[in-house]
């Protein structure tokens, strides 16, 4: 079972420069909002548990209760692709050991890139990172890779920059594959083109606190589809749904079903 660790709580190890016991044996880390977790996202993650197990290390992730540009771009922001619970199981499916989650608040924005990464050198005992070649991190995301491999050479950690992966590579209609990109899909209704690119049916979780099925669009922070009517699945039964300027319609052909009260339903589109 993947382990899931909030930095909130380890912040007096990471502070203090303690190793904390679970990474004894080494870690491999790659951080990022993982909004989706795409087919980038699953290049770049399959990069890093490959490495791993070949070298005897735990992989995990550092990422955030919020994708960054939830945060960065409020304005314009058009809603993210998995509930931060979506992502953690979609972390540990795709075989990862820990999962190290941060609310991005001001003192973390405040860490310099090298500061970031001797916390986790130090306290995580990382020996490997994984990145795709564009990261950065740090304040003001001033920490590029070329700082990240200076740093990386000084303590001897090994490290592999991902190249990006394209949809459709090689035609006139190529694009390389993100979380924004896909969003842009879903706000099309291109619903077959998101499920190849996240290699799975685009999903919404939703909690349900009345029998009354309707749901206001203001509570919801995934992305949605155009205003419309769907044929969604919920627990393996087919759910009209729709969408309207305020509200998500749900209409349970053989009556709504109690056991979903106050539940984390998957809504799959």
């Amino acid at each position: 079972m993947m382990k899931i660790f909030y930095w909130e709580e380890i912040k007096n190890d990471l502070n203090n420069g303690r190793l904390i016991p679970f990474f004894k044996q080494g870690c491999g880390i790659s951080i990022g909002s993982f909004d989706g977790l795409h087919q980038g996202h699953r290049v770049l993650l399959s990069n890093l548990i490959d490495n791993c197990k070949s070298i005897n290390l735990l992989s995990g992730v550092i990422s955030f209760t919020r994708p960054l540009p939830s945060l960065k771009h409020a304005s314009d922001y058009q809603g993210d692709l998995t509930t931060l619970n979506q992502r953690l199981k979609l972390f540990e499916k795709a075989g990862l050991d820990f999962a190290i989650i941060v609310n991005f608040d001001e003192s973390f924005a405040a860490l310099s890139g090298v500061q970031f990464l001797t916390l986790l050198v130090n306290s995580c005992n990382m020996k490997f990172i994984a990145e795709g070649v564009d990261f950065r991190c740090g304040y003001k995301g001033a920490t590029d890779i070329t700082a990240i491999k200076y740093f990386a050479d000084s303590k001897n950690i090994k490290y592999n920059f991902v190249e990006p992966v394209y949809y459709r590579q090689g035609t006139n209609e190529q694009e390389r594959i993100s979380s924004s990109y896909i969003r842009t899909m879903v706000l099309k209704r291109f619903l077959s083109t998101v499920q190849e690119l996240l290699l799975r049916p685009y999903s919404l979780e939703l909690k349900f606190e009345t029998e009354r099925t309707v749901l206001l669009k203001s509570e919801i922070k995934q992305v949605l589809p155009p205003n419309g009517v769907y044929s969604v699945e919920v627990k393996g039964k087919k759910v009209r749904l729709e969408i309207t300027e305020k509200e998500l319609q749900f209409q349970f052909i053989d009556g709504f079903d109690k056991t979903l009260l106050n539940e984390l339903v998957e809504v799959v589109l």
